[in-house]
Formats: structure tokens, sequence, C-alpha cells
């Protein structure tokens, strides 16, 4: 109860409940979409393919542009600006979804959206990366516990407003909803005075040993300077940059953006999909929201519970492993198994096992990566996960159009998996050297 307390009274709330809204509205916006999937195909005449892209698109641009989001926060004036920014285009593009007339505009509209979630999500986790500190991982864990309230309250909601109104209305009225997000980003001090003024008081006695040493090398310093950086040339300072980062230093972290790639197609064709599998299979709208509840529930608690146990009991990539295990099982009975009081189970522990990596994923990154460099790390990485979603959507949705038939890309899902667990123990048998080194080090 203390603990929950200090949360709250900390820094790092407003951004952790900023979090948790925008996480609801973006996996709330693609439940939604899947409930009016047949509605929308047979009033715009497309096919699955073309929905699935879209929400390819939609969870692409969310990760796509995370390094030009994370370069454009590293300064001070914009940081506030960009959430803000964020915070309206997630609104707006989910309002101009639900007038869109044909295929192409409602995919621009996804995009939209998804850039509007970039914006905001980034700004939110890095600054949670400063304010947070030791804390980082529970609280990561509750803001994007969010994921699993959009999974359960947007599907009830559409669901409710689907007859009276709909599926344009119903986007329309789920939009207005998200759009509560927009004064929590206004309210929010993504800035740290403190931080700022370590920063200048670094940079003052950068600049001040800076000059001192000018005073006493005089014009012979400045030459020899000038000379050094025309004999190395832009190429060279290129390269000496690169082999100080962490993709230079340790070659194995870059496993981990493979790994990020391969999840994340499974991490769309499962959010995109499941509701139309689902329906598919004949199973009526109370049953399948009560399927979507049951997915929420364990992808809250697993996001929840990741915070517990890798703050002090299991390290994130043991975490990681079950995980995946666990979702290749669940989705190998899903797949064989036909019947409603299964598909709640396995939806409940696929939920739980992607939700838990959705956490993990960042706190690997986080743990690997050297402190400065976690911001271009995570940047990178959600640039390489933006891919891998839009692979997901757009190849679930070509599966199911090919096969006539959902189960055929919940039949591809676990085979992806399969090369994730694969891709993740050779990561768990090469940990990070440069750790090795300093516990030995002290040891000495």
């Amino acid at each position: 109860m203390e603990s929950c307390q200090k949360i709250v009274s900390s820094p790092s709330f407003p951004v952790v409940l900023c979090i948790f809204l925008s996480a609801s509205g973006h996996v709330g916006i693609v439940k939604a979409i899947g409930l009016y999937l047949e509605d929308i195909k047979s009033d715009l005449e497309i096919s699955s393919m073309d929905i699935g892209m879209a929400l390819g698109l939609l969870n692409a641009f969310f990760f796509i542009p995370s390094p030009i989001m994370a370069a454009l926060y590293r300064r001070n004036s914009l940081r506030r600006p960009l959430a803000i920014c964020g915070s309206c285009l997630q609104t707006i593009g989910v309002t101009l979804f639900s007038t869109a007339t044909n295929s192409i505009q409602m995919a621009i509209y996804l995009s939209l959206t998804g850039i509007g979630i970039s914006a905001l999500m980034v700004s939110c986790i890095v600054a949670l990366h400063r304010v947070a500190k030791e804390k980082y991982n529970l609280c990561f864990s509750i803001g994007s516990s969010g994921y699993g309230a959009g999974m359960v309250l947007f599907p009830l909601l559409a669901g409710f407003l689907r007859a009276p109104f709909g599926w344009r209305g119903g986007l329309l009225i789920i939009s207005a909803l998200i759009a509560h997000v927009i004064p929590c980003a206004v309210g929010i001090q993504i800035e740290s005075t403190k931080m700022i003024t370590e920063v200048n008081d670094v940079q003052t006695v950068q600049r001040l040993s800076t000059e001192g040493l000018d005073e006493e090398k005089g014009e012979t310093s400045i030459s020899h300077s000038f000379e050094e950086n025309i004999r190395l040339g832009a190429l060279h300072r290129i390269t000496n940059r690169l082999r100080q980062t962490d993709f230079y230093k340790d070659p194995i972290f870059n496993v981990i953006f493979a790994v990020q790639f391969a999840f994340d197609m499974v991490y769309c064709g499962w959010h995109s999909f499941l509701v139309p599998h689902v329906v598919q299979r004949g199973v009526s709208v109370r049953n399948t929201i009560i399927i979507t509840f049951s997915a929420a529930s364990g992808n809250t608690f697993s996001r929840l519970g990741v915070g517990v146990l890798t703050n002090h009991l299991f390290k994130p990539i043991d975490v990681y492993i079950f995980a995946v295990i666990l979702n290749i099982g669940a989705l190998l009975v899903d797949v064989f198994v036909a019947n409603f009081y299964v598909m709640l189970v396995t939806s409940c522990f696929s939920a739980m096992s992607i939700g838990a990596r959705a956490v993990v994923t960042t706190l690997i990154v986080r743990d690997r990566a050297s402190p400065g460099q976690f911001d271009v790390a995570f940047s990178v990485g959600r640039c390489i996960s933006g891919v891998g979603m839009f692979l997901g959507g757009y190849i679930g949705g070509l599966v199911a159009d090919r096969f006539s038939s959902f189960n055929a890309t919940f039949t591809m899902l676990p085979i992806i998996d399969a090369v994730v667990l694969i891709l993740i123990l050779i990561m768990r048998c090469n940990p990070k050297k440069i750790n090795r080194d300093v516990n030995t080090s002290k040891s000495i």
C-alpha cells in the first residue's frame, strides 16, 4: 500500500497515467475495428487483407518514427508540444477513420493515428526512464497495463454502440473517449528541473575547462585541432562513433532487434485477428466479448506481474523465455481445439504472454544497453518493430484470405514464435560481457 502511495505522489505518476490512457486507446482501436470487421468490409467493399494492411500500418507508424521522436525529444523546448501533438493526432486519426470511404483513406487515417501514439508514447517512456530511475520496471508495467483495460472496455463499448449507431457512429464515439488523453498530455510536466540543472552544471564545467585549455595552449592548440579534423574526415569520425555504441561493442545486443521484429509480427497478427477468428468460429458477440475480457485480464495481470517479478526475483530475459513457450502451447491448442471454453483459456494465456513480452522487451533493452544510449537503442528497436507490425498485419490478412480462414493465420503465429524462442535463447546463452567484466574486476 505504501508503494502505491509513493507512486501516486511521485513525479512519475502523471507520465504513467498518460501511458495508461494512450495504451488503452491504442489496443481499443484495434479491437473495436476487429469487432466491426464484417460491417466495414461490406460497407467499403474491401477484403480482410486491406483491413490487415491498414492495422499493420497503424502499428508500423506507432514504431517506425520512434528515432525521429526520440531526436525531437532531446530538445527541451519540443518535449511538451511533442506529447500534446501526439495525443491530438491519436484522436483525430480515429475520428477521420469513421468517415473513410475506401481502403486508401482507411490506411492513411490509421497511419496518422499511429504517428500520434508514437509521439506521445516515446515522449512519456523516455521521460519515465529519467524520472522513475530504479522504479522504472514497476512504473512502466503499471502504465502499460492500459493495454489490458483497453482490450475489454473498448470491445464492450463497440458491441453496445454497434446496433444504434453502426460502425461509423461507434468509432466516432470511441474517438471522443480516446480524446481524454489530451488534457492528461497537456497537464504532465515532462521536463525535469533537477535534471536540466545538472546538465547545465556539467556543461558549464566543460565550457570553463575548455576555455582554460585554450588559454594555455593558444593558437597551437586551435591549429592542431583544425588539422586533426581535416585529416580524420567525416567518414572516419562516424566510424569511430559507431565503434563506441553497443551495436558494435556487444554484437549479441543486435539479436534483440531480430527478436522484436519477429515478436511484433505475432503481436500484430494476434491482436488484429483475435476477434475475427473467434467470430468466424460461430461464437456469439456476447461470448466474444467474454473472451476479450479473459484476454484483457491475462494481459493486465502479466504486465503488472512483470514489474514485480523483474524488480527483485527474476531476470527479464528468463521471464521472456517462459512467456514464449507459454504462447506457443496456447496457440497450438487454440488451432486444434475449436471450443469456446478452451478459447477462453488459450486467449488468456496468449494475452499473458504477449502482454508480458511487450513490457519485458523494453526492460531487456534497458538492462543490456549502456545508460546513456537507452533512448537510441529503444528508438531503433521500435523502428524495427514497426516493420514487423506491418508485416504481421499484412501477412496475417493475406493468409486469412488465401485459405478463407483466420485459423490459418493462427497456425502461422506459433511458427514465428518458434523463431523468437531460438533467438532469445541465443541471447540468454551470451550474457553481456561488460557486466561480467565489471563483476570480475570488483571481486579482484
